[in-house]
């Protein structure tokens, strides 16, 4: 009994320290920088009232890997800590895809918005809104939060 105990026990330190590694190779080594973010609400009369969000950023591949594409997995648009749309826009690159991202190089990607989203009574058009931005790469996930962003109203 005594044996079978002290098993378990070497068992458990050993996956926890491997489930403790695993969440770190998890983590994409990316370094971002917002060059530009809008959000602005359509308000204008005779058009359906709606909600965009655009910009780019500057991203540099800081894995020991080549990088064929960065995506944007979805981005979440927060306030005051709720979440208040989870968007699916496009990420396009400045580059080519066709010519993948080298270890320390960087590049910049557009934050694209299609079509715009029908305005939520949760937006409080009077405050900022938080982007959390979820890229992916090799498989591999970074959540990227950008603050403070001024909800512009168009008439």
């Amino acid at each position: 009994m005594k044996q079978a105990l002290i098993l378990l026990f070497i068992l458990l330190v050993i996956l926890t320290g491997c489930s403790g590694s695993q969440s770190e190779t998890n983590d994409l080594k990316l370094d971002i920088v917002t060059q530009q973010i809008n959000s602005w609400v359509n308000l204008m009369p005779g058009s359906k009232p709606s909600f965009f969000i655009s910009g780019s950023l500057k991203i540099k591949n800081n894995e020991h890997a080549v990088l064929d594409t960065v995506k944007l997995l979805k981005c979440e648009v927060l306030q005051e800590g709720k979440t208040i749309y989870e968007l699916h826009p496009d990420l396009r690159s400045s580059v080519s895809i066709m010519d993948p991202m080298s270890p320390g190089n960087d590049r910049i990607y557009t934050i694209y918005l299609p079509t715009g989203t029908p305005i939520k009574k949760e937006l409080n058009l009077e405050k900022s809104v938080s982007l959390g931005l979820y890229l992916s790469a090799l498989n591999k996930v970074k959540r990227y939060i950008i603050d403070s962003i001024y909800v512009m109203k168009t008439y």
